[in-house]
């Protein structure tokens, strides 16, 4: 065994990025100019590194040992609490991958480079820290911590309206932030009351979740619950994404929408369905409506957009949806496709918003009617905008199939009944609308000879390659992904109605 065996190997994942941040910091201060120039190399090692780290918990996250349990404020039961499963593998290494890949895309940012580069690092530390913390002041701690680089990033280097964009953005989170801390706070002192013991551990209270009262249990459950609904987002919690996302710097909105979206989604599965199993049973079929409406309203919605930011946007809403129609069907297929396209979606959208920073780049708009005729001058760039937004769209043998027909099967056969599947399918018909209208519109419509754009350069292209690659693998061999899934998933989370037969990620 060697020392990345062990905890440290944890601990290294939320600290590499931190270190890189710092570097950079020390880079400037010897000369400004000279860490202006060399901050994107500074920070794209630290991100190698991270993702090269994360790599090893493919093979090491059943390791026991992989857990880091120290005391942080003994007083209050505060515990330095990391540990790493099933359930966040894939989201660690998502946002360990699409990291440096949103920093290769990033040419556009000439202005305070280093501090643009400092904040992409901490809020890498931040997410990989949501999915590994395992103590509740600890995982809301990294909660905050993502969103303090996350709103200086959209309010610097975001779009004109940026500023209207990054106080929504801000007070939505904010307010669920909030509510998520009194759910906390009452969480623990109710458990104190019940056991003798103080403690925000969350094996701890998940274990005696039922010796506290009812009331007070569902009160906690949706101070969770609207948090991770803002984060997401869900209907209604979600009229901060789409200006958030179009004046946000491109290349950031990729980890936006990609990786800490995925925030809310995992904490549904991980805290509100091991804390609150009996609540959310309780309460599933009007989140499920939510969930339908969610993929209807985002579907409808982006197929009127004339923005391809935007667009995207409300395709991050209805794609979610389908997660959360998973998660909240309380089947193992259900649920093991929703954690499943919740990897799939950020490898997808992670790069398409990829490519938008491209055409950005290059013609200074995302607006649809700014484009046209890209497949004759950018081939490369045609084909890879195909084969990603075919993903999105769930065509077979691709990631995006796998997720939805797991979580369409988990609703088709939970206790809810098949109504709900039959709503949520019709969102599937209605993205392959709005994905082939925008690649009809960008690469097969009239030519803007205004304009002549140069094809994909090797940088650009060693951007999204590694995420197609991964949307073709996790469509064609989607065993390999969901096989560390089902042991992770609180046994409370599959308690309903489950159709005969195996698991898909049994053998």
């Amino acid at each position: 065994m060697t020392f990345l065996d062990t905890g440290l190997l944890l601990i290294l994942l939320v600290v590499l990025p931190i270190a890189g941040a710092l570097a950079i910091i020390g880079v400037s201060a010897a000369s400004i100019e000279f860490g202006r120039r060399h901050a994107l190399t500074v920070a794209l090692v630290a991100a190698l590194m991270t993702f090269g780290l994360a790599l090893r918990l493919i093979s090491q996250h059943a390791n026991p040992a992989l857990v880091v349990d120290a005391p942080w404020i003994p007083i209050l039961g505060v515990n330095f609490h990391l540990a790493i499963d099933g359930l966040s593998l894939w989201l660690v290494l998502l946002v360990a991958l699409l990291t440096p890949l949103a920093m290769l895309v990033s040419t556009s940012i000439t202005a305070r480079r280093q501090v643009y580069f400092l904040l992409i690092l901490v809020l890498e530390s931040g997410l990989i820290g949501v999915f590994l913390a395992r103590d509740l002041v600890t995982f809301y701690v990294f909660w905050e911590i993502v969103l303090i680089p996350a709103y200086f990033l959209i309010g610097i280097w975001g779009g004109e309206g940026r500023l209207a964009a990054v106080t929504k953005f801000f007070l939505y989170t904010v307010v669920g932030s909030l509510l998520m801390l009194s759910a906390i706070i009452g969480l623990y002192v109710a458990h104190g009351e019940a056991t003798g013991r103080y403690t925000f551990d969350l094996d701890a209270l998940v274990a005696a979740r039922n010796l506290l009262p009812m009331e007070l249990r569902t009160w906690c459950f949706w101070g969770f619950a609207v948090a991770f609904f803002v984060k997401i987002p869900l209907f209604p919690f979600h009229t901060w994404q789409a200006d958030t996302y179009a004046e946000c710097p491109t290349p950031v909105t990729a980890l936006l929408s990609g990786a800490m979206s995925k925030m809310g989604t995992y904490a549904l599965v991980r805290f509100g369905m091991g804390l609150f199993p009996d609540i959310a049973r309780e309460w599933a079929l009007p989140i499920l409506a939510l969930a339908v409406v969610s993929i209807l309203h985002g579907a409808l919605v982006a197929i009127v957009q004339t923005d391809l930011k935007r667009l995207l946007a409300y395709s991050s809403l209805s794609h979610l949806g389908f997660v959360t129609l998973g998660v909240f069907s309380f089947t193992v297929y259900g649920v093991e496709g929703a954690v499943f396209h919740m990897a799939a979606h950020g490898v997808t959208t992670g790069a398409l918003f990829l490519l938008v920073a491209m055409l950005e780049t290059r013609r200074r708009t995302t607006a649809l009617d700014g484009f046209g005729g890209l497949a004759s001058t950018m081939p490369r760039f045609a084909f890879l905008m195909v084969v990603a937004s075919l993903a999105s769209a769930g065509v077979p043998f691709t990631n995006g199939f796998i997720g939805e027909f797991l979580t369409l099967l988990g609703a088709f056969t939970s206790v809810a009944g098949p109504w709900f599947a039959v709503a949520a399918a019709a969102g599937m018909v209605l993205s392959a609308v709005y994905l082939l209208t925008a690649i009809r519109e960008t690469l097969f419509g009239p030519h803007q000879s205004v304009f002549e754009s140069p094809d994909m350069d090797w940088r650009e292209i060693a951007a999204v390659v590694p995420l197609v690659v991964l949307m073709l693998v996790m469509g064609i061999a989607p065993g390999f992904f969901l096989g560390p899934t089902r042991p992770a998933i609180p046994s409370a989370a599959v308690a309903a109605r489950n159709p005969a037969g195996p698991s898909p990620s049994a053998p």
